[in-house]
């Protein structure tokens, strides 16, 4: 009897065990299955640097590295296409479900984290850039050429910006954007000299409105909440103009589930192509070992400590769930790289893992991706810096104004290749320093460009969480009073066709 008995707790403790490891076999199977994507994109990353240094290594042509680089270039037109249909339709269909007040306020919080934040990530390079130094002690000289700046003056960037807002064509701003221009036009002046008359020839600079190539992204949000609010008002007639919106949206969201599948090829793709074709990598990085350094550890100190505090102090839940969950919306925008590719990726990772409102995502997102430059701010600062560190030009005043400067410019980077380069030219030439090492920099903008684009997609992902649990309060008492309307006007027509409904 007892042996019988001891057998049966035997086997009872091996179909336990039986039973545990099939959970746990199950639950690792299961958490592999959930995170495929991330785990397949991480991998193409590592295999994109990989890949990239081996092809320097034979020297490749031309005709190679475009090879190289064209699967990441498809994967490119695929997530740009869904862009402008998607931020279109969103945010149409997620204005139009709040009441005009409400909309107000989530703008205005929205409004302020990105002013904070871009704040802040000028006060964290100033800090990290005072304890670094990584210019200090340097004399470096580069012939690499400056970008075009185009001769763009702060005013005229402010002002392009405020005219963006409201476009004048919806149909243009899909495909460009206002952008001051100047034109260069020789004259001749005489100018009364000594032994006479001298004709000398005077370059004059004319300042023209023009447009450049590019969404109008923001102009296309303003308009877009406005349709959205308008259509909400007119009821019964507004209500086939949401439904052919909120379906766009569904439709475009379900064609980006498609496509994120391509993610890993296409980000392995644009990172090989862009080391490949680097030059003279290795003695940038030894003429700029300390300022990467010192943007690297910027953007660190941001993501793992400045972004897990925010989050913390506003939801009270683990921020490293958070950080993890927007690995993919970030790699997304670390291989073009550009915010704007990852607001799809930014969506669903939103409303799938943390669960935030449609209302509020669809709205925020698109809003934040224009403005938000946590990173772009601590860049440019820091930039501004090094430069400041190798000329020995700087003392307390000087350090205050670049952190001024740079979270002022920051919200009006123009839409044009390295526009943070050009704000940084601007905010150089405002306290007059010299521009000599900024070839350099843009030797390295490869790199810079994407770790700090990482951080402006991952503040974007925070600033609508935040505005969300901050405008919750507000959405529910919105959705009590619209439901309690509803309700009168039913019982109204239920008394007037002499229904007794109990509703």
């Amino acid at each position: 009897m007892n042996d019988s008995s001891r057998d049966r707790d035997g086997g009872d403790d091996k179909v336990a065990d039986t039973r545990t490891n099939g959970r746990r076999s199950c639950s690792f199977t299961g958490c592999i299955k959930d995170n495929l994507l991330l785990i397949l994109s991480l991998a193409g990353v590592g295999v994109g640097f990989v890949v990239g240094f081996l092809v320097r290594l034979a020297e490749p042509s031309e005709e190679a590295i475009l090879w190289t680089g064209l699967p990441g270039e498809l994967y490119m037109r695929m997530l740009k296409a869904t862009i402008l249909p998607l931020i279109i339709s969103s945010v149409i269909s997620g204005s139009a479900s709040l009441d005009p007040k409400c909309n107000g306020r989530i703008s205005a919080i929205a409004l302020a984290y990105i002013l904070v934040t871009n704040a802040v990530g000028a006060i964290l390079a100033l800090i990290v850039g005072i304890i670094i130094q990584p210019g200090s002690g340097q004399e470096i000289s580069s012939d690499v050429t400056r970008p075009n700046t185009q001769n763009l003056q702060t005013q005229d960037i402010f002002a392009d910006l405020i005219r963006n807002l409201f476009p004048d064509n919806l149909v243009a701003a899909c495909f460009q954007q206002s952008q001051t221009k100047y034109t260069i036009t020789e004259r001749l002046v005489v100018t009364n000299m000594t032994g006479g008359f001298v004709n000398e020839s005077v370059q004059v600079y004319t300042r023209s409105l023009g447009t450049n190539s590019g969404t109008n992204i923001l102009g296309l949000i303003i308009a877009s909440t406005v349709l959205g609010m308008a259509a909400s008002k007119c009821k019964d007639i507004g209500q086939p103009f949401l439904k052919f919106f909120q379906s766009t949206c569904e439709i475009m969201i379900q064609v980006l589930h498609w496509i994120v599948w391509y993610t890993p090829v296409g980000v392995a793709s644009l990172i090989a192509a862009s080391i490949a074709k680097a030059s003279e990598i290795d003695n940038t990085f030894k003429s700029l070992g300390m300022f990467v350094l010192t943007v690297t550890v910027g953007v660190a100190i941001h993501q793992l400590m400045f972004v897990q505090c925010m989050y913390f102090l506003f939801l009270r839940r683990n921020p490293l769930k958070f950080y993890f969950s927007c690995f993919r919306p970030m790699m997304t925008a670390f291989a073009p790289p550009s915010t704007a590719v990852a607001i799809p990726d930014m969506l669903v990772c939103l409303e799938g893992k943390n669960h935030v409102d449609k209302k509020v995502s669809r709205f925020v997102v698109p809003f934040a991706a224009t403005l938000n430059r946590d990173g772009s701010c601590l860049f440019i600062t820091l930039a501004a810096i090094y430069i400041g560190q190798t000329e020995g030009s700087l003392d307390a005043g000087r350090y205050l104004m670049i952190a001024i400067l740079a979270t002022a410019g920051s919200l009006a980077i123009p839409f044009v290749p390295s526009a943070s380069i050009v704000t940084l030219l601007i905010l150089l030439s405002s306290l007059n320093m010299s521009p000599a090492n900024i070839g350099l920099i843009m030797a390295v903008e490869w790199y810079t460009d994407r770790i700090r684009t990482t951080s402006n997609t991952l503040s974007c992902c925070l600033c609508t969480v935040v505005t969300y649990q901050l405008s919750k309060r507000w959405l529910t008492s919105t959705e009590v009073s619209m439901l309690k309307v509803r309700d009168i006007d039913i019982t109204l027509k239920d008394e007037d066709s002499n229904v007794n409904t109990k509703l």
